[in-house]
This record gives structure tokens, C-alpha cells and sequence, in this order.
């Protein structure tokens, strides 16, 4: 069996019976888990200032980022990808859905094996074509849209998991990620792989969830998404 993290309100978590859930609902809960509990990944340095929106919103990037040891099956990895990303640089996400475009920026200083994590995928086609599995409407609500899943469901990953980060971003302020943030979803701590959530408005959650970005124009058009659409991403890296 495997399972997943719910939350039957802001700030409390159960552990149900579906893996890799996220933030996700699990029909039935078994066991409450520690609303504090994360690993911090000592190998992870953060450098450089802080970044805000308008530092992203400034940077120059360059094309679109082509596939990078892209595995013969795009939706499964034997290990965690290799570290390629330049850490002193931004990358920009660029996240297409039916009702338009979500333009992310990916800030390595938050959370550098997130992002590298994230980029691989990207290049690699992994999200293309793969669906929403969460809106505000779905059971128990809450302000975040959510996806990730290579069944387009809450469940399952890349193949691989990696550790959690320490939450560090601004976008995290008393004890709520706030509107725009974009973190792995997980089924407790280390368990990240691949699903990802958007918080459309802040939103009351332990920092458990590796906060790696932040929407910097599209949040409107996140808000519209429903459970279901298809997404496509690109990502673009940061010119010296």
C-alpha cells in the first residue's frame, strides 16, 4: 500500500492510503503527521540576496532548454538527475494551459536540488501533456491547483525521490505559503519526485513542501485552471 498526505483543514495533516499525494485528499486517514516534520538537505547551500519578483521580472533568459539525458521512457528515471543547473542563475518556467500562460520563476537559492530537479523534467518533456489532478474544488478545497502525476492523478512520481529542503523563500510568511508559491508536493519528508502545487492565495501549511518558485505573471490564469486540463512547460535559463 502506499499513501498520501491530506489536510482536513489549514495546518492539520493526515496520512492516508495513496502515495505521493502531496497535498492531496486521502479518502481515509490513518495516522497524523508532526506538522513541523522536515529534513534539511545539509548538502543545499543557499547563495546570493534574496530574491523578489522584480529581481525575475529583470532577468534576461535565454531559448527554451532542450532534453538533457532524456531517459528512453520520459515519465521514468532510474535516480535523481544529476546537478546541471547553473545555481547563480534564475530559470524561468513557462507553464501553458488551456486558458493561457503561467510564467514561473525558479530560484536555485531557495531550493537548489528542486529546481535542478524540476529543470531536468522540464527538458525532458516529462509534464507535457500530463493533467491537473487538483483545483480549489476538489475535496477538501483549498487554494491551490496541483499536478505533476505522470497518471495525471495524485498518485505516483518519476521514479525517484529526493530529500527535502529547508523552506527559506519570502514567499513563506506566518506559517502560510503565500499567493504565487510553487512547491513539491510530498508524501512526507525526502518523498519529493515530481508533483508540484501553486498556491492561488495564501495558504495556512506547515513548511514542509520545498518552495523552489514563484509565479510572476499568470496568476489570474492559474486561478482558472480546472482539474483535468493538460499542461505543457518550457524553461528558459538566466543569460550571464
Amino acid at each position: 500500500m502506499t499513501k498520501t498526505v491530506s489536510f482536513d483543514e489549514p495546518g492539520q495533516m493526515r496520512e492516508g492510503l495513496t502515495r505521493w499525494g502531496g497535498i492531496a485528499v486521502a479518502a481515509v486517514a490513518v495516522a497524523v503527521v508532526g506538522l513541523t516534520a522536515f529534513f534539511v538537505n545539509v548538502g543545499a547551500q543557499r547563495e546570493g540576496r534574496p530574491v523578489s519578483q522584480s529581481s525575475c521580472q529583470k532577468a534576461s533568459f535565454g531559448a527554451p532548454l532542450g532534453p538533457l539525458d532524456q531517459p528512453h521512457n520520459v515519465h521514468h528515471y532510474d535516480r535523481l538527475p544529476a546537478m546541471t543547473i547553473n545555481r547563480q542563475r534564475l530559470y524561468e518556467a513557462t507553464i501553458t494551459v488551456p486558458e493561457g500562460k503561467i510564467v514561473v520563476c525558479l530560484v536555485p537559492g531557495w531550493a537548489p536540488t528542486t529546481v535542478n530537479t524540476f529543470v531536468t523534467l522540464v527538458r525532458n518533456h516529462f509534464f507535457d501533456g500530463l493533467r491537473w489532478a487538483r483545483d480549489p474544488s476538489t475535496s477538501p478545497g483549498g487554494p491551490v491547483i496541483q499536478g505533476g502525476s505522470p497518471s495525471s492523478n495524485l498518485s505516483g512520481g518519476p521514479g525517484f525521490q529526493f530529500r527535502s529542503e529547508k523552506v527559506v523563500s519570502p514567499l513563506y510568511q506566518h506559517g502560510a505559503y503565500q499567493a504565487g508559491a510553487v512547491a513539491m508536493a510530498n508524501a512526507g519528508p525526502n518523498t519529493n519526485g515530481s508533483q508540484f502545487f501553486i498556491t492561488l492565495s495564501s495558504f495556512t501549511l506547515p513548511p514542509s513542501y520545498n518552495l523552489f518558485g514563484e509565479v510572476v505573471s499568470g496568476l489570474e490564469v492559474a486561478k482558472k485552471v480546472k482539474k483535468g486540463d493538460p499542461m505543457e512547460i518550457t524553461v528558459r535559463e538566466q543569460l550571464p
